[in-house]
């Protein structure tokens, strides 16, 4: 069969598909809106996924912060009061240079508390919902 039949068949093919069947009853709503919803859903939960691990890996190298630090103590609340301090601090651990890449919102900040023995670190994920994370040495958890 030569490419223009071959064509002219798949057209027609498509054309019957398309114009030809009855229609389903659906709506564009059903179509086309609600699968786009689902995708930013699907998004945010994603990203909330990612900010809450990126807080698990911040908190594991708080945890190990102690170890190498000569008072054998968390970083005060003089040491980490923004996102720039914070990566200062942990310098070791390579943190991005912007808090957005790990899915972090940048208008909340950083908010960290610590009186040498134990800390709690807050930061709101980049998601529609702005969940609010938290970092404390007993664990994480989200609201």
């Amino acid at each position: 069969m030569c490419r223009s039949k071959r064509y002219l068949v798949i057209f027609h093919f498509l054309f019957s598909i398309l114009f030809i069947f009855p229609a389903c009853e659906r709506t564009i709503e059903e179509d086309v809106i609600k699968p786009i919803e689902s995708m930013y859903g699907q998004k945010d939960v994603a990203r909330a996924l990612a900010a809450e691990s990126n807080v698990r890996t911040v908190r594991a190298a708080l945890m190990r912060y102690p170890a190498t630090s000569p008072s054998n103590q968390y970083p005060g609340d003089m040491d980490i009061y923004d996102y720039g301090t914070l990566r200062e601090v942990l310098a070791d651990e390579n943190l991005p240079p912007d808090m957005t890449e790990l899915m972090w919102d940048a208008g909340f900040g950083v908010t960290y508390t610590s009186d040498g023995y134990s800390f709690t670190l807050q930061v709101k994920a980049l998601t529609t919902g702005r969940e609010t994370i938290t970092a404390t040495p007993n664990g994480v958890t989200k609201n």
